[in-house]
């Protein structure tokens, strides 16, 4: 696969990151070595967000529905590289280890390579019942779908684009992650991980509201076993 990869396309959902996403541009274009393009996927940013994206050599598309998983699939479905990276905007992850998820992802001929935080977790960087959440999300994924990954919410990944077109994607928000992961299995694709270091947000508030991600991510896994 690493003679044939032309090109590695970093998709960005945002939503009012005026105060991270130009570091987090920086720090890809700095880090990543492959040919790439990158595309910052926006939910109608009023803090001038869409003007950083802009000044920052990047595809910028304007997704006037807000959901996570909606931005995601937009840049993905516009995504034009061989391999998708997936990456949020806030800062909270290490761009340095994006080389690191393609590599691993063709060295072990996978689908999907995923950033697990629980190697690399820095103090305050994850609160305690998103934490604990994840821990149970996780546990139970396993469980049912016969998988051993560590932290099914990272929001960090490689992904081939040619799984990503065989399948239909229905969840728009924070249940994408987890939709990814039931249909992946489903079709016995591949998934592996690598260690990455999560860091503590430096601007801004986390768009995540727990209780209620909590629950559509527990019904889409169990939505998933009898698809």
């Amino acid at each position: 696969m690493a003679s044939r990869l032309e090109m590695v396309s970093v998709v960005i959902p945002t939503l009012n990151e005026a105060g991270n996403i130009g570091e987090a541009l920086a720090s890809i274009e700095k880090e990543l070595s492959y040919p790439n393009e990158v595309i910052v996927v926006d939910s109608n940013s009023t803090d001038g967000t869409q003007e950083i994206a802009k000044d920052n050599n990047c595809r910028l598309i304007i997704q006037p529905k807000k959901g996570y998983g909606l931005a995601l699939l937009t840049g993905m479905k516009r995504a034009k590289g061989d391999i998708v990276v997936m990456i949020d905007g806030d800062g909270t992850y290490e761009p340095k280890h994006i080389n690191l998820l393609i590599d691993t992802m063709i060295e072990r001929r996978a689908e999907m390579c995923l950033a697990s935080r629980m190697y690399g977790l820095r103090p305050h960087s994850m609160g305690l019942i998103n934490y604990v959440g994840n821990r149970l999300i996780t546990l139970c994924y396993d469980l049912l779908y016969g998988q051993y990954l560590t932290d099914t919410q990272s929001g960090f990944r490689a992904i081939s684009k040619a799984a990503i077109e065989k399948v239909n994607f229905e969840e728009g928000d924070m249940a994408f992650a987890i939709e990814m992961l039931t249909k992946f299995a489903k079709k016995r694709f591949k998934m592996v991980e690598v260690g990455t270091v999560y860091k503590p947000r430096k601007y801004g508030k986390t768009k995540l509201k727990p209780l209620t991600a909590g629950r559509q991510i527990f019904n889409t896994i169990f939505k998933g076993l009898r698809a």
